[in-house]
């Protein structure tokens, strides 16, 4: 079951859950560019991004040492099966901006399972262009969400943690009611 998107205007979000929302078409649209990725720990090729396949994307920008990013990867994963399990189809996109002498601890966190397909971000340079793609201050504190609508258009960008109040709101913005 394809998640019905709406075409031209905002998303629907009447909860204020997105600081920032844009068009699936028009000037005003905005693409979802990857940045560039390094390989994981232990990998010798960086995980390639996602392909455009008709899914929603939720993008998350996050770190092992960031405490409110750990903390919602609970949410994380049971909102996205959640999801799913209604029959929306979304990915969770989980981008880690931890520096290279992070690799340890990103391996650890790694095997100890996360809910999404984890990427790692190449380096500030590539972390700060893509920040600059979702509009969001290169200044921003993480963590960072972007909903991507199935054309592959940012649709919702969102700074800061989410809480349990916020699943209405997501849903409502994937299926678009």
């Amino acid at each position: 079951m394809q998640p019905k998107a709406t075409s031209t205007g905002p998303v629907n979000d009447k909860s204020g859950f997105c600081e920032l929302t844009f068009p699936a078409a028009g000037s005003k649209a905005r693409p979802l560019v990857w940045p560039a990725m390094r390989p994981l720990p232990g990998e010798s090729a960086a995980v390639a991004p996602p392909v455009k396949r008709g899914n929603w994307i939720w993008v998350n920008l996050w770190a092992t040492w960031c405490e409110p990013c750990l903390a919602e990867m609970s949410l994380l994963g049971r909102w996205t099966k959640g999801l799913r399990a209604g029959g929306n189809d979304l990915d969770l996109e989980l981008l880690t901006i931890d520096a290279p002498e992070n690799a340890t601890t990103l391996q650890g966190r790694i095997e100890a399972g996360l809910p999404g397909t984890v990427r790692w971000v190449r380096d500030e340079p590539a972390f700060g262009a893509f920040l600059d793609g979702l509009g969001v201050d290169r200044t921003a504190a993480i963590p960072i969400h972007a909903l991507v609508d199935p054309g592959g258009q940012v649709r919702c960008v969102r700074v800061g943690a989410i809480s349990a109040l916020d699943f209405a709101a997501v849903k409502g913005i994937i299926t678009g009611r």
